[in-house]
């Protein structure tokens, strides 16, 4: 015959793995919420209820936001400026509780079907998309909403090209230079007339406009700026989406 402590102890952790299912079926709701809503042209009215109001929202090469109505804001005008329509899969995700149940991370893969326009074109070009989403989230008036979000692009590919002929899209004027670096001291054009974009090759003679020395200490995937607005210089911050977000 088993033990009342016994029986009380069992309950109690019956109940905890119960209140843990529970919440992780409402943020794998909360996830499709927010591909649903990305999937909608980034429509703020079903994005920003998703994120708390000191959220943050980033992903290298489209800026970095905070607030939620702020995220929501940006997300819309990212819409309207390189992403007009697509598909999201939010694939396998792993969430963790922490041990209080009010909070969480979560982390899922990303695969995309998009229609973005063309780097020097402009024009519709169809687009596979892969990534990673971390997340962290909190219960916010009995609501599990996102606290912090970050997109980790892994491709971003023309569908007749493919990901080995062209990863990510080329850098221009308008839009970051994704580069695979590895470690060492590199000279970021800064007067826009190298050949070797965004590298210094020497255009800038004597003038005034000098190029930007920059060090990398991990090898990796860096977005450079190519429309030399950033304020993060030689790192693209997304200036060159030039987002309205007063509108």
């Amino acid at each position: 015959m088993t033990d009342a402590p016994d029986l009380a102890a069992e309950l109690a952790d019956l109940r905890r793995q119960v209140a843990e299912l529970r919440a992780a079926s409402a943020i794998e709701q909360v996830i499709v919420r927010y591909a649903r809503g990305c999937d909608r042209g980034n429509d703020p009215v079903m994005l920003a209820p998703l994120f708390t109001e000191d959220a943050s929202w980033e992903c290298k090469g489209f800026g970095r936001y905070t607030g939620g109505a702020m995220v929501a804001k940006a997300l819309k005008a990212i819409a309207g400026e390189k992403i007009w329509w697509s598909l999201h899969y939010m694939i396998s995700p792993l969430i963790e509780l922490a041990p209080d149940g009010c909070s969480a991370e979560a982390f899922w893969y990303l695969w995309e079907a998009a229609t973005i326009p063309n780097e020097t074109t402009g024009e519709a070009e169809a687009t596979w998309i892969g990534g990673t989403y971390t997340a962290k989230l909190r219960l916010d008036n009995g609501e599990w909403r996102f606290s912090a979000m970050e997109l980790h692009l892994n491709m971003a590919s023309p569908s007749h090209e493919g990901w080995v002929r062209k990863r990510f899209p080329h850098g221009t004027a308008q839009q970051p230079y994704f580069m695979q670096l590895e470690p060492g001291e590199y000279l970021w054009c800064a007067c826009g007339k190298s050949a070797s974009q965004p590298f210094c090759d020497g255009s800038h003679g004597d003038g005034r406009i000098r190029p930007r020395p920059f060090e990398v200490t991990e090898p990796g995937l860096k977005m450079l700026c190519g429309c030399r607005y950033s304020k993060t210089k030689p790192f693209c911050d997304g200036s060159h989406l030039n987002l309205r977000l007063g509108q």
